[in-house]
């Protein structure tokens, strides 16, 4: 953020205005990212610092007095040619402030430049194994993208195991921006990178088959495409997994139901991975596989709304399962549900 160049108020004049923000009209953006479920990740804004200070206090303000809070979550519009775009703030503490001031001051008193960002874009994840690569340009550079992954995985990876696992891998491995459901607006691109749960063991299979070799003058021409095959295939030896246990009958609360609109695979990726014993961000795993074996107890899981959010098992970003001691009902609830 420190090396971005901050421009004149003449030349922002000179541009037309890309972004609006509804109900803040002295404000504008030029570039926004959002996270796969509409949530706000970065923000670049133009204004004056009392503007900023005014839309930044809204995030915890109701709609009905005169905020952008409503059902227990803010949100914004910003408009863009007619269109318009819906941009959720689900934990406005989260976000972080950088602000770079114009050297001139005019009429409307001191212009700011101020870029409003969620931590995980500077900060990887490494135990989700999640990092984001955020660019004015629309292509992120192939190097970058491999000195992350580097940083990311758990096994050494050669610096020659760049092409066959980048064009093996592909979206599996690095997700571009432009392909999210909520792409970036304005002048902005970038890629998420995630090391899946399998990325281990593919790059331990194609090790053990000779694709990915010591030298690399030994790599083979086709290493690519053997490695997207391995990658294909492990998910169909998964998916014959048995559940652990039964569900019962599948009940959700109102609140669980208000988060699929932005969250549609949260019941089927927090159930895929409770039947299989993955308790998530629970504080009772020994009590569940107890709870398993036995048969004749409750089982309780927390997992993270947003994988790539922090949870501490209980409040915000987070999600519980509970499943009756007979096995005849299985709750999905929000925590200040219970």
């Amino acid at each position: 953020m420190e090396n971005v160049e901050i421009r004149s108020p003449r030349a922002i004049e000179a541009e037309p205005i890309m972004l609006s923000i509804e109900g803040f009209s002295d404000l504008y953006a030029d570039a926004c990212v959002r996270g796969e479920d509409g949530e706000l990740l970065l923000l670049s804004l133009y204004g004056r610092d009392t503007a900023v200070l005014q839309f930044m206090s809204a995030f915890s303000v109701r709609r009905d007095q005169g905020g952008l809070l409503q059902a227990g979550q803010a949100s914004f519009n910003l408009t863009e040619d007619g269109a318009r775009h819906t941009v959720f703030v689900p934990e406005p503490e989260r976000l972080q402030k950088f602000t770079g001031r114009f050297p001139d001051r005019n009429l409307f008193g001191s212009l700011t430049h101020t870029w409003l960002y969620d931590p995980v874009l500077i900060r990887p994840d490494r135990p989700g194994a999640t990092a984001w690569l955020v660019s004015d340009e629309h292509e992120v550079p192939r190097s970058q993208l491999w000195v992350l992954i580097q940083d990311l995985s758990p096994l050494p990876l050669l610096d020659h195991w760049q092409d066959p696992l980048l064009d093996g891998l592909g979206d599996r491995l690095c997700m571009p921006l432009s392909r999210f459901r909520f792409p970036p607006l304005g002048k902005v691109g970038g890629v998420r990178v995630t090391l899946e749960d399998r990325f281990q063991d593919i790059v331990s299979m194609a090790v053990k088959q000779g694709l990915l070799t010591l030298e690399a003058d030994d790599l083979a021409a086709d290493a690519a495409e053997r490695i997207r095959a391995i990658a294909e295939a492990l998910p169909r030896a998964q998916a014959s997994v048995k559940p652990l246990f039964q569900l019962g009958r599948v009940v959700m609360t109102a609140g669980v139901e208000l988060l699929l609109e932005r969250h549609p695979n949260l019941v089927d990726r927090c159930l895929g991975a409770y039947v299989r014993g993955d308790w998530g961000v629970s504080s009772e795993p020994e009590q569940n596989d107890e709870a398993v074996r036995l048969g004749d107890c409750r089982i309780f899981a927390a997992y993270p709304i947003d994988p790539a959010r922090p949870s501490a098992g209980y409040g915000a970003n987070t999600v519980w399962i509970i499943t009756e001691a007979d096995r005849s009902v299985t709750t999905l609830l929000l925590p200040d549900e219970y």
